[in-house]
């Protein structure tokens, strides 16, 4: 591994060319940007990575500062180490990976200045890198509270492979049998299973009135104790640490303000962690209300050309630290370092965990952040679950305990799905809004079911398509032509594939819902509403609006409208039918023709005053309403398929087809029958000459 004092100084090739002539800069190819990224964590490493998959590596010469000994580690199963593990396991990659894409990485390096006006940065041996741009990639520290004795030999933070290993070795040494934690949150709780692992009697100490207090409620943080307490690590609650001191033993002796002392052989502080943004202090660098380095959407410093991600950093005055937040940040730097204008909009704060063996989930938003959400919970022997609702939608749940139906809840709150009555009702009762197969997996659906209703594509087809190393998944709807039509079944490509299934509903989705619905209603009022009457007299003022329907212009001019809204609503047939009609997109035309079968309707009851005639045009009308009222059930359907899983959505998907199907019948027989009402109306109009 190289160390600090080792590397050299030099400037970028981009940095020398700044005094080159403007034709020499403008012509050479080998201008790159010195990008130097402080700190050495996870999020450093995903900001490279990210640049190294994309291609953008090439335009960088890329230098990142370590504070440790080691390169980028998983800090996340750091307590997976000592089980089998090791500390290479645990490596994000190797150095052959950092020399393949020329990353040079200096570990053991501590930044100790940032000189904004001269772009460098200077190490604790007196070290000057200058940059082009800047990433502040410093992470956290462990929060030590200011408790007397927490200097004490045996007290250890919970944070970095080091600490590990100096909590192993006094393990060792000591022959330590009982040991405790101090806080109960996340990193708590796994500090206590390396204990634990370790065969120390345990225990948990938390200020809090229960465990994870910033993710559970109290009924959820109940059960974790619960559960907990069953694998034999105590708990301590409202407990408020005064002092720590070495006894006679050599043991710790840890005071409680408001409970009896407790000795043990070694204590671990994870009692949260601290920003490490002391270089953006000293720099003049804005800063958050709780600390971390303040940056924008573009995740940009108030200085242009340095950076900040990962949980270092202040967005819109909130801290992220689960790693998640963090690789999102990476992701965005990486895109905009790369040219393109994306934005970061702040990222899903989701957990789900394994602590002590216990499932531990929280997806979407939490009790304290909703408000106005409705909160239902169910309870069992095995799990306690809940979930939020707002306005109808699924926007949160938790739960501690299993709970199979975590992944269908989570795609369920990234589309904030409506949750109904029954749903509701259900949950209550079972502890799923779900039927028995309701939100079955697509890789559990039969092989004959529909995926794509528009072409009759099966879930059988697109699985041999993957079957056959196909896994991209526009090369599956090039394929198969699943998801080349509307579009709706794109997110369950997305599923059979194993990429990210949380994807929006189809394009025109709102619109041919809402359009539909209108339709329906608008239907049912025509057959349910009386026809208004003709005026008896000529000063009866309704005679100024039934010359709709006693004049023949009035009548001429709804009757041809009504007859070219119906024929502009073909086009949406040549979008779908003709290759050579490539004009607007398919989710266009088909918002265009729901729209444009509403006002079909509306046309006609305006043309007929309500009235479903005789012979002729009784036989119309109804042909008519009928095509209008099977088309809104089918496209009722087809604004529901990109909002269903499961059972639910392989009954619409088999639906949709055949209600189209109906549609196209019904509406064959209206030419002929328009021809004959024109005919007819306009031979009669002439007296029959």
């Amino acid at each position: 591994m190289f160390d600090c004092t080792k590397g050299t100084s030099h400037l970028s090739i981009a940095t020398e060319n700044k005094s080159l002539p403007p034709t020499f800069a403008a012509n050479t190819s080998l201008v790159r940007t010195r990008l130097l990224i402080v700190g050495g964590g996870m999020t450093a490493h995903q900001l490279c990575r990210q640049l190294v998959n994309s291609g953008a590596i090439k335009n960088f010469d890329v230098t990142i500062f370590g504070s440790e000994s080691r390169l980028a580690y998983d800090r996340v199963n750091l307590s997976r180490m000592f089980e089998g593990h090791g500390e290479t396991g645990l490596l994000l990659a190797r150095r052959d990976w950092y020399d393949e894409h020329e990353i040079e990485f200096k570990t053991n390096c501590v930044i100790k200045h940032l000189d904004r006006s001269a772009r460098k940065i200077v190490d604790d041996h007196g070290n000057h890198y200058p940059y082009d741009k800047l990433v502040l990639a410093t992470g956290s520290r462990a929060f030590v509270p200011p408790v007397p004795g927490s200097d004490c030999e045996g007290v250890f933070v919970y944070r970095t492979i080091d600490d590990l290993e100096r909590i192993h070795h006094h393990i060792t040494q000591r022959k330590a049998t009982v040991g405790a934690v101090i806080g109960g949150g996340l990193l708590g709780l796994e500090a206590a299973k390396i204990l634990r692992d370790r065969g120390l009697q345990t225990s948990v100490i938390e200020m809090a009135p229960g465990l994870m207090p910033r993710q559970l409620d109290r009924d959820g943080a109940a059960r974790l104790k619960q559960h907990v307490e069953s694998m034999g690590v105590d708990v301590h609650l409202v407990r408020r640490t005064e002092s720590i001191k070495t006894n006679q033993m050599g043991q710790l002796t840890i005071h409680f303000g408001n409970a009896d002392p407790i000795n043990v052989d070694v204590l671990i502080i994870a009692a949260g962690v601290r920003p490490n943004d002391s270089l953006a202090r000293e720099s003049d660098l804005a800063v958050g209300p709780r600390g971390g380095i303040a940056v924008d959407a573009r995740l940009q410093t108030k200085d242009p050309n340095v950076f900040a991600i990962g949980e270092c950093c202040s967005f819109r005055d909130h801290i992220y630290g689960l790693v998640a937040p963090c690789y999102r940040m990476a992701d965005v730097l990486a895109s905009r370092l790369s040219g393109q204008e994306i934005m970061f909009q702040g990222a899903d704060e989701s957990a789900e965990l394994k602590l002590l063996g216990v499932q531990v989930v929280t997806l979407g938003r939490v009790i304290g952040e909703s408000t106005n959400g409705i909160v239902l919970a169910h309870r069992d022997d095995q799990s306690y679950r809940k979930i939020i609702i707002e306005r109808g939608k699924l926007v949160g749940a938790a739960c501690v305990g299993p709970w199979e139906s975590v992944p269908q809840i989570r795609q369920a709150i990234a589309k904030q799905k409506m949750i109904w009555p029954l749903q509701r009702s259900r949950f209550l009762r079972t502890g799923s809004p779900w039927a028995l197969g309701d939100a079955l997996p697509i890789s559990l659906w039969p092989a004959d079911a529909i995926v794509c209703s528009c072409l009759g594509v099966t879930r059988g087809q697109i699985s041999q398509a993957v079957i056959d190393d196909q896994t991209d998944v526009d090369e599956i709807a090039r394929v198969t032509g699943a998801s080349s039509a509307c579009g709706s079944c794109r997110s369950l490509l997305c599923e059979m594939t194993g990429r990210d299934s949380s994807s929006k509903p189809a394009a025109g989705s709102k619109t041919m819902l809402a359009a539909s619905i209108v339709a329906a209603v608008t239907a049912l009022l025509y057959f349910t509403v009386p026809a208004p009457k003709f005026a008896t007299s000529v000063t009866d003022a309704w005679r100024d609006i039934d010359v709709l329907w006693r004049n023949d212009f009035p009548r001429q001019v709804t009757g041809y409208t009504t007859l070219s809204l119906t024929l502009v609503g073909l086009t949406f047939s040549l979008r779908k039918r003709l290759q050579w009609f490539q004009f607007g997109t398919y989710a266009f035309w088909r918002s265009v023709h729901a729209v444009l079968g509403v006002l079909v309707i509306i046309s006609i009851a305006v043309h007929t005053g309500l009235r479903m005639g005789e012979n002729l045009n009784f036989i119309l009308a109804a042909t008519f309403l009928s095509v209008a009222a099977v088309g809104s059930l089918a496209g009722f359907a087809s604004g529901m398929e990109s909002r269903t899983t499961g059972a639910t959505a392989m009954f619409i998907r088999r639906w949709r087809p055949r209600l189209t199907q109906v549609h196209t019948w019904l509406f064959w027989p209206l030419p002929a029958l328009v021809v004959l009402h024109i005919v007819s109306f306009y031979w009669f109009a002439d007296g029959g000459n």
